[in-house]
């Protein structure tokens, strides 16, 4: 166990689909945090982010991740050729995919994060709350070319259809962040079921009162879900908290 992160997560079904299509995955020993939120029928979006989450647990466990930028990338690109063998093994399955965004603290405290889809990381401490990713939805690209406000984004048409995603296109672009941490710095990883309904000045307010109030993060998360559903709860809702001691 690795002692210098503080680490929890959770995932619920919502209020309003059949199944669960999120999943995440947490190695605190090895800095590696996953979130994955699946789309396909014939339980195309289960699988697919089961196939994702796995294979880059797998990838870290067998590979070389000194340079951890460029391991990430692999280790989504690898998922992505996995789905895609799946995909020709059953065409049933045609057109399933997933988003994709992992985190790995590194030995020297650096925090790296790659990103598909619209699935998020965002940076937190008492000073507030930072996206750290950026959507590949259409939205987002309406947004960057003016054709919608800030304001309009929640409640846009289009704002559910993502223009990446693990599995679907054989050439699989990767965003890629990385910076120093502190300690106290807190990472939250989510799917869309739960960046949608909340804010990000709502997710401060229950991380920062939460926080003060002393409670685990454990409880942290299932408040961060309790406050979707609370609102809806359209989708499948996940969360993934990381805090350096």
């Amino acid at each position: 166990m690795n002692t210098h992160l503080e680490v929890s997560h959770f995932t619920h079904i919502g209020m309003k689909r059949k199944t669960n299509q999120d999943l995440a995955a947490v190695h605190p020993e090895s800095g590696l945090f996953i979130l994955a939120d699946g789309m396909g029928g014939h339980q195309g979006g289960e699988i697919a982010s089961q196939l994702c989450v796995e294979k880059i647990g797998e990838f870290f466990k067998t590979s070389d991740t000194e340079n951890t930028p460029e391991s990430l990338k692999e280790s989504l690109i690898a998922a992505n050729q996995t789905i895609l063998d799946r995909t020709r093994q059953e065409p049933k399955l045609r057109g399933m995919g997933t988003t994709a965004t992992v985190l790995k603290i590194a030995k020297d405290h650096k925090a790296h994060i790659a990103q598909v889809g619209d699935s998020r990381a965002y940076y937190w401490n008492s000073k507030g709350i930072w996206q750290l990713t950026l959507d590949h939805s259409v939205t987002q690209e309406k947004l960057r070319a003016g054709l919608i406000t800030r304001d309009q984004v929640k409640t846009d048409e289009m704002k559910n259809v993502i223009t990446r995603s693990v599995g679907y296109d054989p050439s699989l672009k990767v965003d890629l962040f990385s910076f120093s941490t502190n300690s106290g710095d807190g990472f939250l990883l989510c799917s869309d079921g739960l960046s949608n309904p909340l804010s990000d000045a709502l997710m401060f307010d229950i991380l920062d009162e939460s926080t003060k109030s002393g409670l685990s993060l454990d409880d942290i998360a299932k408040l961060l879900v309790e406050a979707a559903n609370e609102r809806g709860g359209d989708d499948n809702v996940t969360v993934v908290l990381v805090r350096i001691k």
